[in-house]
C-alpha cells in the first residue's frame, strides 16, 4: 500500500527532529532502506513497525497510526463504527448529527484535525471493505 501523506509526515516529522534516515531507522530497530522507501515511495509497513516509527520520531501515536491508514489505538473504532451504522437506520440521525457538529465547534483546532482524521480512516476502510469481502467470498468458495 502507498500513502504520500505517510511518506511527507514520517519525513517532516525526521527532519524536525533532526534526524537521519539511518537514525530513524537506528531508533524504528527497521533497515535504513525501509525509511527511503517510506519516504519516497510513501510505503506503509506493518501496523508494529509504524508504532515503533511513531516512537522514534516522537509523534501521537494515535495521530500516525491515522496516517499511516490503520485504526488508532486509544479511540474505540469499533464502536465508532456500530454508532455509525445504527445512525443509518435511525430517524434520530438528524438531530444527533447536528448536535455531534455543534460540538465540533467547540473543540480545539487540534481536537478538530484529529476528529477530521478518525473519519478520513474510517472513510478508507468502507471503501475497502467490498474488496475485502470479495476476497473472502473467492477463497471461500474455491474452498469449497
Amino acid at each position: 500500500m502507498k500513502n504520500q501523506d505517510w511518506a511527507n509526515y514520517v519525513k517532516e516529522r525526521r527532519k524536525a527532529r533532526q534526524l537521519t534516515r539511518r537514525k530513524l531507522a537506528e531508533l524504528a530497530k527497521i533497515d535504513p532502506s525501509y525509511v527511503t522507501l517510506i519516504e519516497r515511495d510513501g510505503y506503509v509497513p506493518r501496523k508494529d513497525k509504524v508504532l515503533e516509527i511513531a516512537r522514534a520520531i516522537q509523534a501521537d501515536v494515535d495521530r500516525t497510526l491515522l496516517v499511516a491508514g490503520y485504526a488508532p489505538e486509544q479511540i474505540p473504532v469499533d464502536d465508532l463504527l456500530e454508532r455509525i451504522e445504527g445512525y443509518k437506520t435511525e430517524k434520530v440521525l438528524d438531530s444527533e448529527l447536528r448536535e455531534a457538529l455543534q460540538e465540533l465547534f467547540t473543540l480545539s483546532t487540534a481536537q478538530q484535525r484529529k476528529v477530521a482524521e478518525m473519519l478520513h480512516a474510517y472513510v478508507r476502510t468502507i471503501r475497502d471493505q467490498p474488496a475485502a469481502s470479495a476476497r473472502r467470498s473467492r477463497r471461500a468458495s474455491a474452498k469449497a
